[in-house]
């Protein structure tokens, strides 16, 4: 259900924010710029920026676009900066819409371009030094949220549009993606689902400042769109980007961590399995206060699946067994769509 009256069904067409999935438009838009000539992976981020952003511990090695993409940008999130980022909707809330202590207040909202510079420009309102690994632009790393919503302002700032412009104009419009957006004007807010912290118990509504890192707002009808066309640029076919730049968006960057060879592509992850389910997958999953999602397709079968949550994983213990149970059942529909 999408409300707590259970009145209104979940259906493929339901909308909700999906997390970190977001990022995924990150990758897209990236390359998407690159292919107009507005900026190049290898560029430093200060390049485009209407401020400078270095590692105080670094100084003299810059911050390129492509390890902003990679997570390798020694950029770190704070939890008492990144958390500014999560602001209510409205003052007054019902008795059953729970608020996490470090929601904001409506008025607490800025652009994207204002966090940013409060969060990592020197001299900045909540600069903190160790924002910044002690490691080099490059060499670890970090998966950080405030970074991969600074390549979206660098998007913004080298190609001169705003991002949910620029992703409307170059993802969401030739896919006719019609359900989806990145604030309740861009959709139909009678197809929006309440998100819950249980049953009986709704969080209260919430934007994210740093929206291009997790404040997508799609139907799975929507998302399974756009995790066709993934799949057909994985194969050489896609319609959003050139073949070159599909390639380049799925090239698998080595990266060692705690002691494990993982592989990573641009703002996409490559796995050898998900939720105790083995199995060669390429995507991405999130979460967030009353969300969890998930979204990967089989490079070797060409097959996706993708599960949207709208209740959150830390209140009820059996949440976890579902979307585990979900997750199973999806992987068996995808053996006998292979047969």
């Amino acid at each position: 259900f999408t409300d707590i009256e259970q009145s209104i069904v979940y259906n493929s067409n339901t909308t909700q924010n999906i997390a970190s999935i977001s990022k995924t438009l990150i990758g897209i838009s990236l390359l998407k710029a690159q292919e107009l000539g507005k900026l190049n992976l290898n560029d430093p981020i200060n390049k485009y920026l209407p401020f400078k952003i270095i590692n105080p511990n670094h100084p003299e090695v810059p911050i390129l676009i492509k390890h902003l993409a990679y997570h390798t940008s020694s950029i770190t999130d704070l939890d008492e900066i990144y958390a500014k980022s999560y602001v209510l909707t409205k003052d007054k809330h019902d008795e059953n819409e729970g608020i996490y202590d470090y929601f904001q207040k409506p008025e607490a909202n800025i652009s994207l371009r204002e966090f940013i510079q409060n969060s990592l420009v020197e001299n900045g309102k909540w600069y903190q030094k160790n924002s910044f690994l002690k490691s080099k632009p490059g060499e670890e790393r970090e998966y950080s949220n405030i970074a991969a919503a600074l390549c979206a302002l660098v998007i913004e700032s080298a190609t001169g549009q705003d991002y949910r412009t620029f992703t409307q104009n170059y993802i969401l419009k030739p896919l006719k993606m019609n359900k989806s957006g990145w604030t309740t004007q861009d959709i139909d807010p009678t197809k929006r689902s309440r998100l819950f912290a249980y049953k009986e118990k709704m969080i209260a509504e919430y934007s994210l400042i740093t929206y291009a890192d997790g404040g997508f707002i799609t139907s799975s009808n929507d998302l399974g769109i756009f995790l066709s066309e993934l799949i057909k640029g994985h194969n050489g076919n896609g319609k959003l980007l050139s073949k070159e730049s599909y390639k380049k968006l799925f090239e698998k960057q080595k990266v060692v961590e705690d002691e494990k060879t993982k592989y990573y592509g641009i703002f996409l992850e490559f796995r050898d399995g998900f939720l105790n389910i083995k199995s060669d997958l390429v995507g991405h999953n999130g979460s967030d206060p009353g969300v969890f999602t998930a979204m990967y397709f089989n490079p070797a079968t060409k097959i996706g699946k993708i599960v949207l949550v709208n209740t959150d994983t830390d209140f009820t213990d059996n949440v976890w067994p579902e979307i585990e149970e979900i997750w199973t059942s999806l992987s068996d529909y995808e053996k006998t769509i292979s047969k």
